[in-house]
């Protein structure tokens, strides 16, 4: 789909099918989406803003920054 508009869609029970293709988003604004109870396996998200995004109530900013100071 290319300059789809998804604004209040909800996804429910959905998954990849058999063969397993993943999906890829590109220059997508999801600000304020929400996902919960999925399956986030080998996901990447790559030059991407996360400012506010949080995972399980922690902020991804802190996490990056925890994880470059260690590196």
């Amino acid at each position: 789909m290319i300059f789809g508009t998804l604004g209040g869609v909800n996804f429910i029970d959905t998954n990849l099918g058999e063969g397993k293709m993943p999906i890829s988003f590109d220059r997508c604004d999801l600000e304020g989406s929400k996902f919960s109870n999925s399956n986030l396996r080998i996901v990447e998200i790559q030059n991407s803003d996360v400012t506010g995004m949080k995972i399980d109530d922690v902020p991804v900013e802190k996490l990056i920054d925890a994880y470059y100071r260690i590196e």
